[in-house]
């Protein structure tokens, strides 16, 4: 008796995936994120234009008063030019004012402005050809102001220190009391140029209690040749 045969298992191979079928994952992958994407461009186009309806241009007055220029009307002739320049009233020439007329009328506004009482001094001392001159004594708000001027005529520099702390410049009113001082403009070094040097010394107004004129020393540093002596300046009324 035979046996029966066994009947055989047919086992069926997958067909590998072909190169086309990546192909159109890819493909589809690559629409997908294009419409994501333009998707989303219009959405933030749409959104931006909805929140900027409401903003609008500011408008320029001066632009929006402006007048159209009307056209060009050529060159003008020089007859023309001529013309208009002649028919323009004549304008007289303005005075000339001297210097003395100029310190003239500086010192009548001094003297109707109190807060500016000035006295023109023009007390001056010499020694070896260097010159210390006051020229005036105004009072500028809370202080005393004095205009100075150093000249040297000599034929080699002179050095100053304008410090009340070794008496190379010192500045005392009738009643003998130092007074505080301070300076502004005054060289440290007074070149053999014979130029005039301008500056200013101030004194407190507090320092000046019951003083009606000031005396002035000065001498150079560190030689202490030059003494120069002012005695005697008056001080112009309070305002």
């Amino acid at each position: 008796m035979t046996k029966p045969a066994t009947p055989r298992l047919r086992v069926r191979r997958r067909t590998p995936r072909t190169r086309a079928s990546s192909g159109r994952r890819n493909l589809l992958l690559a629409v997908v994120v294009l419409l994501v994407g333009a998707g989303t461009s219009v959405f933030g186009f749409r959104f931006g234009q909805n929140a900027l309806q409401e903003v609008n241009t500011p408008r320029s007055v001066v632009a929006d008063n402006r007048k159209p220029l009307g056209k060009s009307q050529g060159l003008l002739r020089e007859s023309d030019i001529l013309a208009s320049i002649a028919s323009l009233p004549e304008v007289g020439d303005a005075p000339e004012v001297t210097a003395e007329e100029l310190l003239e009328q500086q010192e009548d506004a001094a003297a109707e402005d109190p807060s500016l009482a000035k006295l023109k001094v023009d007390a001056r001392t010499s020694d070896q050809e260097v010159t210390l001159t006051v020229d005036t004594v105004a009072w500028q708000g809370q202080n005393l102001t004095l205009q100075v001027s150093l000249q040297n005529r000599s034929y080699k520099p002179v050095r100053f220190v304008f410090s009340p702390a070794f008496d190379l410049l010192a500045l005392s009113d009738d009643q003998g009391h130092t007074l505080r001082t301070f300076t502004d403009g005054l060289p440290g070094e007074l070149p053999d140029d014979q130029e005039v040097y301008k500056g200013a010394i101030q004194v407190p107004m507090s320092e000046l209690e019951g003083a009606q004129e000031l005396n002035l020393t000065l001498t150079d540093y560190p030689d202490r040749e030059i003494q120069l002596n002012l005695r005697g300046i008056p001080i112009p009324k309070r305002p």
